[in-house]
C-alpha cells in the first residue's frame, strides 16, 4: 500500500472512480479527505465509508471547492480531478450537436481546468509537505482523469474524445509550467471500467463487446484505476510528472 499522508481533494466522488479513489486516499493514511460531487444522494452515501472527511453537497463553483478544502484543512495536498460524464446519445461527428459539445466539454474540459488553476494556485503557496533526503520538497500533486479516449480515437463519442485530449493536454502544460513549485501533475487513462457513467450509455454498447475488444477480456474494476491514481500521487512516484498512466487491460494497443 503507498502512504500518502496529507489532505485531498476528490472531485467526482460519489460513485465510481471518485468513490474508489476517496476510499483509497482514506485507508492509505490520509490525514484528510474532501469529497466533492454533484449527486447528494451518492456524496452522501461515499461519506459514510470514509474516515476524516468533509464533504461538499455539490459545485458552487471551481473556485469554492478548494476554498472549502483550505478553509477545512488549511491546505491540499493532493488532488484528483474525476469528475466527468459522456455523450447520452452515441453517433457520427456530423451528427453531434453543438449542445452536446458544450455540456460534455464544459465538464470535462473547462472543469478540469479550473479545478487544477485553483489548485495549483493553493499548492504553490504552501509549504511542502515533507522532504525526503536527496529529493526537493513538494507542495503537491494533482491527477486529472481522461481515458483512453484522450489517446486514441474512439467511433460515436466525438465530444468525449475531445474533452479527454484537452485533459492530457493542460496536464503537460501544468506540468511543464509548475515544476519548478514543487508540483507534479499527471493524468490516469481508464479504459473500460465498469461504473455507473458506462452504465449510463449501456443501452447502446453490448458491453460484451468490450470486454471481447480487451485482451484481459473483462472490464476494469473500479479500484484498480484508484491504486494507479493513488501511486501518481504518492511519493513512490516523485520523479513522475506530465505522465498520462493508461490503464486499460491492453485494449488500446490491441
Amino acid at each position: 500500500m503507498f502512504s500518502v499522508p496529507g489532505i485531498a481533494l476528490i472531485t467526482g466522488a460519489g460513485s465510481g472512480i471518485g468513490r474508489a479513489t476517496a476510499l483509497a486516499f482514506a485507508r492509505a493514511g490520509a490525514s484528510g479527505v474532501h469529497l466533492v460531487d454533484v449527486n447528494r444522494a451518492r456524496l452522501e452515501q461515499a461519506s459514510k465509508d470514509v474516515s476524516t472527511v468533509a464533504t461538499n453537497p455539490g459545485f458552487k463553483s471551481h473556485i469554492s471547492e478548494t476554498d472549502d478544502t483550505l478553509k477545512t484543512f488549511g491546505r491540499i495536498d493532493y488532488a484528483a480531478n474525476i469528475a466527468g460524464i459522456t455523450e447520452s446519445v452515441l453517433g457520427p461527428t456530423a451528427d453531434t450537436s453543438l449542445e452536446t459539445y458544450d455540456r460534455v466539454n464544459n465538464l470535462n474540459a473547462r472543469g478540469v481546468f479550473l479545478c487544477m488553476r485553483e489548485e495549483l494556485k493553493a499548492m504553490r503557496a504552501q509549504e511542502p509537505l515533507a522532504r525526503i533526503p536527496g529529493r526537493p520538497g513538494v507542495r503537491g500533486s494533482i491527477i486529472n482523469m481522461s481515458s483512453i479516449a484522450g489517446c486514441i480515437g474512439l467511433n460515436g463519442v466525438t465530444s468525449y474524445v475531445a474533452s479527454k485530449h484537452a485533459v492530457v493536454g493542460m496536464t503537460k502544460a501544468a506540468a511543464i509550467s509548475h515544476s519548478v513549485d514543487g508540483i507534479r501533475v499527471n493524468a490516469v487513462c481508464p479504459g473500460y471500467v465498469d461504473t455507473p457513467l458506462l452504465r449510463d450509455i449501456e443501452d447502446f454498447v453490448d458491453f460484451s463487446i468490450l470486454e471481447k475488444m480487451t485482451p484481459m477480456n473483462r472490464l476494469a474494476l473500479t479500484e484498480e484505476v484508484a491504486d494507479v491514481v493513488l501511486f501518481m500521487a504518492s511519493e513512490r512516484a516523485s520523479y513522475v510528472t506530465g505522465h498520462s498512466f493508461v490503464v486499460d487491460g491492453g485494449s488500446s494497443i490491441a
